[in-house]
């Protein structure tokens, strides 16, 4: 036996180890009793430079369990600009889950950033189906979106897989809203008990859910008891390190960016009751590759556009609130404005390294292709911008330039009143008029009125700060830069 294959099997016997472990004092499982086992991931945000050790601890499952079932909880897309840049946007991530044979995956919010038409092609070019019952397509988008899914086991389980995705104050997912024409939304609780009848006809329901982990427990009390076996979440990013049970419904989720992934195993027994059991596995930077997917996943990164260095940073960037002020330093002085403002969800890296800036760096912080749009807004406009974000923003504050802004809370979810200064400290004019630079996302979502619909500037926000940066060529550092006060 060689060293690769004594790894694999080593490996793959301390993970039954670690899940039997606690039921090692407990009676022999009768014959009549049958097993599923599912190795899950969600938000993998296009990490495709950790996929070929994914697929190692795929191959390695599946030399114990043949019949494994692989299921992602949705927003495969976004986050990694040889997968969001390639010229057919999106299919580097969905070739690898391709190549490694996933079964089901739900919707999540982020695979409409590759646009209808595009996600109407790596659906078309999809070995396994999407999943989101409270989704509803107009049938001339050809939008290939099922319900549910029967999945039927060689041991004769019959199984549902079904899937809700979360939706925002204004009753559609987190996505822009030009990619959602034409797609009727529904209820995501009201959504989720209309598909309980398939516990019915199945053995097990499982619901893969882009929801998030608060909302999964909140949904799982509302079922009646033994009609959902299993939630597997996504959409919040939760590390779920032990098992989660509530109303008698195990719930997980393996945080995002193909960091974890959870092997879970569902035991229906003679008389229908259900065990469960589920460990979180570390998917480690340092652990094996399977090879062929190494090779593919070069191939995807070999790109001079992406490699081209265009500036250089004087100093580390350490958070998401660093790298919001710089994106919102490149809209206000490159388009000249008084102001910019930079939504929180806008912001897709924590992290900047002292030293080259390339062009993947930017798309990596700012994957969407939005485009630049130019408002001109009083102060009292601005203000009513502010009130209305944080809802939609999740109750994060926006990274602005030009201005400091003080937020007044009640709570961590309510808010009381912002304050605006300028970058000297004096009270901001609220009567002034002023030009104000964001994406069009913002522009879209946020619902306040103002009188001058804005003015597209026919570069996205990406190209801009490619264009700012090389005109800048060395970054200043951030560190000391402090923009925004929860107070």
């Amino acid at each position: 036996m060689n060293i690769k294959k004594t790894y694999r099997l080593f490996f793959s016997i301390a993970i039954i180890l670690a899940i039997f472990q606690t039921y090692s004092c407990k009676p022999k499982v009768e014959e009549e009793n049958k097993k599923v086992v599912i190795l899950a991931v969600n938000d993998m945000h296009a990490n495709i430079d950790n996929f070929p050790r994914f697929a190692f601890i795929v191959d390695s499952l599946r030399e114990i369990y043949p019949d494994l079932l692989l299921v992602s909880a949705g927003d495969n897309q976004s986050g990694n600009p040889a997968n969001d840049q390639y010229p057919q946007k999106g299919m580097p991530i969905t070739e690898l889950m391709n190549m490694i044979k996933f079964d089901v995956c739900a919707v999540g919010n982020h695979e409409f950033d590759t646009k209808q038409d595009g996600f109407k092609y790596i659906i078309d070019n999809s070995k396994f189906d999407y999943i989101s019952a409270n989704i509803k397509p107009s049938s001339n988008l050809g939008l290939n979106i099922k319900p549910f899914k029967t999945i039927k086991m060689p041991n004769g389980l019959k199984i549902a897989f079904t899937s809700v995705i979360s939706l925002n104050e204004n009753g559609i997912p987190d996505s822009h809203p030009n990619n959602l024409t034409d797609i009727k939304f529904t209820d995501p609780f009201s959504t989720a008990k209309d598909y309980l009848y398939l516990k019915d006809e199945h053995d097990l329901l499982i619901f893969v859910n882009h929801f998030g982990f608060e909302e999964d427990v909140e949904l799982a009390e509302q079922f009646p008891k033994g009609k959902v076996d299993l939630i597997i979440g996504g959409h919040s990013h939760t590390v779920v390190e032990k098992e989660q049970i509530f109303n008698d419904i195990l719930i997980t989720q393996a945080g995002n960016k193909l960091k974890y992934c959870t092997l879970i195993e569902l035991e229906v027994e003679k008389d229908y009751s259900v065990k469960k059991s589920m460990k979180l596995i570390p998917i480690n930077k340092n652990g094996e590759m399977l090879a062929e997917f190494q090779e593919k996943v070069d191939e995807y990164n070999d790109s001079p556009f992406l490699n081209e260095k265009i500036a250089e940073a004087e100093d580390d960037f350490t958070s998401y609130e660093q790298v919001g002020y710089l994106m919102g330093d490149a809209l206000r002085l490159n388009l000249n404005t008084d102001i910019a403002v930079v939504n929180p969800g806008g912001v897709r890296i924590d992290k900047l390294d002292k030293g080259d800036i390339n062009v993947r760096d930017v798309y990596s912080m700012d994957p969407f292709g939005n485009e630049a749009v130019i408002f001109n807004l009083t102060g009292n406009e601005i203000k009513a911008m502010y009130l209305s974000a944080f809802t939609i923003d999740e109750y994060l504050p926006i990274y602005p330039s030009g201005i400091k802004v003080k937020y007044i809370l009640k709570d961590k979810k309510t808010i009381k009143d912002v304050i605006f200064y300028t970058e000297s400290g004096e009270d901001l004019d609220m009567e002034k008029t002023y030009s104000v630079a964001m994406n069009n996302y913002m522009a879209s979502v946020y619902n306040y009125e103002h009188a001058d619909p804005g003015t597209g500037q026919f570069v996205t926000t990406a190209e801009n700060m490619i264009d700012y940066l090389k005109n800048l060529g060395t970054v200043p550092s951030y560190k000391n830069e402090k923009r925004v006060e929860l107070k």
